[in-house]
């Protein structure tokens, strides 16, 4: 896996949250339109006539995956920012930290991360070189994850 890849993986992560809350915000809508109130006890059944609560069943169980995505979320980021900040070059730090972490654009990078203004051109070569030191420096660990041996992110990772 390259580094550019397994970074990008963070902003992924953030985007199934997102379509998955998108998601139930439409069940609860239809919910609505239903005549349900959309609050108080959920209650779950497994008869399909009942609108109600198979409606509030799924809901529930959205809330649920929402949270576990998160939770995985805030692992694996904490996890990448780590990784980001065993890099030797500070600058390259800066920069695979605002773009992959805080999901900076490259103009708000050039323009605020730094105590001097680069220009935009600069930022994709100081990125371009940042992607090739993160991949020297784990690149045994992207290795594994291309081979399929990678474990599960571990919140308590160092």
């Amino acid at each position: 896996m390259e580094a550019k890849e397994y970074l990008g993986q963070v902003k992924s992560k953030e985007a199934k949250i997102r379509n998955l809350r998108r998601d139930r915000e439409g069940i609860v809508n239809m919910l609505y339109s239903l005549g349900g109130s959309g609050e108080g006890e959920r209650v779950q059944s497994s008869r399909n006539n009942d609108k109600f609560g198979t409606l509030y069943g799924r809901i529930d169980e959205m809330e649920r995956e929402i949270d576990r995505q998160i939770a995985d979320l805030m692992c694996f980021q904490l996890k990448v920012s780590r990784e980001i900040n065993e890099m030797k070059t500070d600058k390259y730090m800066t920069v695979l930290n605002c773009r992959y972490i805080h999901f900076m654009s490259w103009e708000k990078i050039a323009d605020s991360a730094f105590d001097v203004k680069y220009t935009v051109r600069h930022i994709l070569k100081m990125h371009g070189h940042a992607l090739l030191e993160f991949q020297e420096i784990h690149g045994e660990m992207l290795a594994e994850m291309d081979a399929g041996k990678s474990a599960a992110v571990s919140c308590s990772s160092h």
